[in-house]
């Protein structure tokens, strides 16, 4: 399922089946500025609309996972009679697969760190269990993440996010740039570039056989403090750019469980700015944009 046609600030101012596996030499080269159809995010130091960054912790071993997977699939297809279409331009979902409540996971077992930092980071406690742009717990069930959803779109933000990139059978390189109409230094602001897969297929425990926005890795890592970070420190003034650049090529073997198959023409980066520190802003999600290589 490719939701994403491209794909806050608030407060202070927002499988594998080897044979399965494409063609290792294929290629594509894209942008935000050529694929987006949302309008307003053009690289300008003006405030743009922001979008909405869903994060879902799951597991192939949850039984109540299923339904609300299913049911949020049904959200983001244009096919379904409950394709939320009203979001569909603005509504970036990842999802991460946890190690309980039984262990045997793929997706996790591929990459385990960055889903243990980020599921200490919330507290997760349960699944499934969704947060909606950081700061909202949207909790576990599929209604109320599109109801959150719905209260979180048209918002502004200052924060503008650019994404080039090429995807060259495994290997993906390009280049993200972070724009800000207002100013940003100081404010303990961090930026996470991660990787997604769409539409994966595996014969799960619980009964679930497609997946979606599914989490690999992160390109980001924090190495200026002692505590473990996939965001990197974002501190930008009134119309000044950061650029990251990325060059990640991802295991043709992902995620080294014979039973899941999976084409490399699949991959997304989501992009995100996230409020690090407490107070009133703490965790929230400043913008998101996503990009699609195929």
């Amino acid at each position: 399922m490719k939701n994403y046609k491209t794909f806050l600030m608030i407060g202070v101012i927002s499988s594998m089946l080897i044979t399965a596996c494409s063609n290792g030499g294929s290629s594509v080269n894209a942008s935000t500025d050529s694929t987006s159809e949302t309008g307003g995010n053009d690289g300008s130091a003006t405030n743009v609309k922001s979008k909405i960054l869903m994060e879902l912790f799951t597991s192939t071993t949850c039984g109540p996972c299923l339904p609300q997977n299913n049911t949020l699939n049904k959200y983001l297809d244009p096919t379904s009679s409950t394709y939320a279409g009203d979001l569909a331009d603005d509504w970036i979902v990842l999802r991460y697969h946890v190690w309980w409540p039984s262990a045997g996971d793929p997706y996790y077992d591929f990459n385990t760190a960055p889903v243990i930092n980020r599921e200490s980071y919330y507290d997760v406690g349960y699944v499934p269990h969704m947060y909606t742009n950081g700061s909202t717990d949207s909790g576990g069930t599929a209604t109320t993440w599109r109801n959150n959803a719905r209260a979180a779109v048209d918002g502004q933000t200052p924060v503008n996010i650019q994404i080039t990139g090429a995807r060259d059978g495994y290997n993906l390189s390009g280049n993200v740039a972070f724009t800000s109409a207002s100013d940003l230094n100081s404010l303990g602001l961090k930026f996470y570039i991660a990787v997604t897969h769409d539409n994966s297929q595996y014969q799960a425990p619980n009964g679930q056989t497609a997946f979606d926005q599914t989490f690999i890795d992160f390109l980001t890592l924090d190495t200026t403090s002692d505590a473990v970070s996939y965001g990197e420190p974002l501190n930008l003034g009134v119309g000044e750019t950061h650029t990251k650049s990325y060059n990640w090529t991802l295991d043709s073997n992902w995620p080294n469980n014979s039973g899941v198959s999976w084409t490399n023409e699949d991959l997304t980066l989501v992009v995100f700015v996230q409020f690090a520190n407490a107070g009133a802003n703490e965790k929230r999600i400043f913008q998101v944009e996503a990009f699609s290589f195929d």
